[in-house]
């Protein structure tokens, strides 16, 4: 395997890739599926369609993860993506993943971005494959929206990770890295993208989840490519959603838009890619095993918290400690 980001240097064997039509038995250090399970479709925002990955799962398997979101691929003419209207947060960490966003030949034009702005006045903007941390912590508000004469098609993922309660009300902190600053590792049959985490396929993002240890990679592989993908292995909670394509996820066929729970034992999952090739996101964590409280955008331990919460945004208090919001280009 090389890496991108060290093209000239061998890549550990933490992920292999089998020749196409080879069937290879798992190993006895190989990760299970535990189950699998197709999201719901509702609306979003300021009313545009996602697929809510997480949906109908008991938190207790899902933690530190929150929420995960897919605003599927689809045209958009111009004013039909309304986006998400300036609203507040608090509690948790919030990583949006611009998969494409492109022109109606699937070129990439400078129009082609998605305007990034916050209660602080700061403004950047997300193009095709750029990834974003923002540490809510004590809160913010921010906004979302495509350019008003925009017209193409966009992809997007939206994730939420919880904190511990200690972190709750840390001073909040947005990191938007640029698509060519995340390293890309490439191998015969497809390639990977570390959005997030520390020695991953030989290689690690500069972004990172400081309060809750967590990873997000993203793979694309061509028809009959199979990868061996080797977690990190203190991450017990291991989710995979198939967004493109179908595939075989250890010995379970899986299609298109489908939530894979992954077993806590093993160390590596393998899948295949079928006739349509395939692409994935594969999350890992360490669970927090606080109580969850949520009411909308607000994530904390308690009732009284989440009280606290819109008496606080009512006042005028949400934001009053300061946001630092960096850029990684």
């Amino acid at each position: 395997l090389q890496s991108s980001a060290h093209p000239a240097a061998a890549i550990p064997l933490l992920a292999s890739l089998c020749s196409k039509g080879t069937e290879v038995p798992l190993a006895m250090g190989s990760i299970k599926v535990d189950g699998t399970k197709r999201p719901p479709e509702r609306l979003e925002g300021g009313g545009f369609k996602i697929k809510d990955i997480l949906a109908g799962i008991p938190s207790e398997r899902l933690d530190p993860f929150l929420m995960w979101h897919e605003l599927p691929r689809a045209h958009h003419r111009p004013g039909e993506m309304p986006g998400a209207p300036m609203h507040p947060h608090r509690g948790f960490c919030e990583c949006p993943y611009a998969k494409e966003i492109t022109g109606e030949d699937g070129q990439v034009r400078e129009c082609d971005k998605f305007i990034a702005r916050d209660h602080a006045g700061n403004e950047c903007f997300m193009r095709p494959g750029d990834f974003e941390f923002g540490l809510v912590g004590n809160g913010f508000e921010h906004e979302g929206v495509t350019p008003p004469a925009w017209t193409g098609y966009l992809h997007f993922f939206q994730m939420w990770i919880n904190l511990p309660s200690a972190h709750k009300r840390v001073a909040p902190e947005i990191l938007n890295c640029s698509a060519d600053k995340i390293p890309t590792v490439e191998f015969e049959g497809g390639w990977a993208k570390v959005l997030m985490g520390k020695n991953l396929l030989g290689v690690s993002s500069p972004v990172e989840s400081p309060y809750v240890p967590a990873s997000y990679v993203d793979f694309e592989l061509q028809p009959g490519a199979k990868v061996d993908y080797e977690v990190t292995p203190d991450h017990p909670t291991r989710l995979l959603y198939l967004y493109r394509g179908d595939a075989k996820v250890a010995d379970t066929a899986v299609a298109q838009s489908t939530l894979v729970l992954l077993s806590a034992a093993g160390s590596a999952v393998t899948v295949a890619a079928g006739k349509n090739g395939a692409g994935f996101l594969v999350i890992t964590g360490v669970p927090i095993g606080e109580p969850v409280v949520q009411h909308g955008p607000f994530v904390m331990n308690s009732r009284s918290e989440i009280k606290q919460c819109f008496d606080d945004f009512q006042s005028g208090r949400l934001c009053s400690k300061p946001l630092t919001r960096k850029v990684i280009a």
